[in-house]
């Protein structure tokens, strides 16, 4: 029986001091504590129309909103909003419409929104968005639809 449990033990690398070399690893633990607000968009789309006349010489802008409303046990809820690179920027600060048919002609814009805020529990809030595209890029863009698709991020 003895003999059995040594077997078992040595199988297991066990029972034979200095037979297997010891190794260390280090283990770095953290957490983050999320808010017990949980905050959300009223819809799960909209969207911002540009009319651009380059004869005109100013930016081109278009603003909405979209609404927002945050539960949960805090009378207050802090949020923060932002956004990826749309389907064809390189960061959300370089974001790029395409054009519909020729997709090699891109439209540079930017997006300017509220990045944080409190809003009290229950109750809805409008965040303005606005679109705008600068002279320079415009003017010797082709003609035609240019679109792009950001998504907006809600925390918490």
């Amino acid at each position: 029986m003895v003999r059995n449990l040594v077997v078992a033990a040595v199988a297991l690398g066990l029972a034979v001091p200095g037979a297997m070399a010891a190794d260390g690893h280090s283990l770095t633990v953290s957490a983050t504590v999320i808010s017990n607000s949980n905050c959300r968009f009223s819809t799960a789309a909209s969207s911002l129309a540009l009319s651009i006349d380059p004869a005109s010489g100013a930016a081109a802008t278009a603003s909405g909103t979209v609404s927002i409303r945050c539960v949960g046990s805090p009378a207050t809820a802090l949020w923060s909003l932002a956004s990826n690179s749309g389907l064809y920027g390189s960061s959300p600060a370089a974001l790029r419409m395409r054009h519909g048919t020729n997709v090699t002609e891109f439209l540079p814009y930017a997006l300017a929104f509220p990045a944080s805020g409190s809003v009290p529990k229950n109750v809805w809030q409008d965040l303005t968005l606005t679109a705008t595209v600068q002279p320079a890029d415009y003017q010797n863009a082709a003609a035609g639809a240019y679109s792009d698709a950001v998504t907006l991020s809600l925390l918490p």
